[in-house]
């Protein structure tokens, strides 16, 4: 996993979940945008449910993520969708962290998501 969090004591506990986290083969359910925070339903490899909820969310970008198998996932400080929301943004920008949904057959994330920070909660 791509982890340029050094700076981060926040960011740095969110990348160990993250690493924590087994995201292969698992497959992305809902999504839902509410007052700033983004609810992401996953059910693992071995169909455990959980809700990945993201906090302060700045942006979005994803292309047919629900039901797609997930290889890999990626955080990062220097992706280029920060610059672009730093740009067309009215939130503050300073502190986000790009988590990113990657598909085993392309060379892009089906998702990126510019958020604070984020949880898993287990159901």
């Amino acid at each position: 996993m791509m982890n340029d969090l050094i700076n981060s004591k926040n960011s740095k506990k969110s990348s160990e979940k993250l690493g924590s986290f087994q995201l292969i083969d698992g497959k992305v359910g809902e999504i839902s945008l509410v007052n700033g925070r983004l609810y992401v339903s996953f059910q693992t490899d071995d169909e455990k449910d959980l809700t990945l909820v993201f906090r302060d969310v700045a942006g979005v970008e994803m292309f047919n993520i629900q039901n797609a198998e997930l290889s890999k996932w990626t955080v990062s400080l220097n992706d280029p969708f920060i610059e672009r929301a730093k740009k067309l943004s009215e939130k503050h920008t300073e502190k986000l962290v790009c988590y990113a949904f990657w598909s085993p057959w392309l060379e892009e994330p089906l998702m990126r998501i510019l958020a604070s920070d984020f949880e898993i909660k287990t159901q």
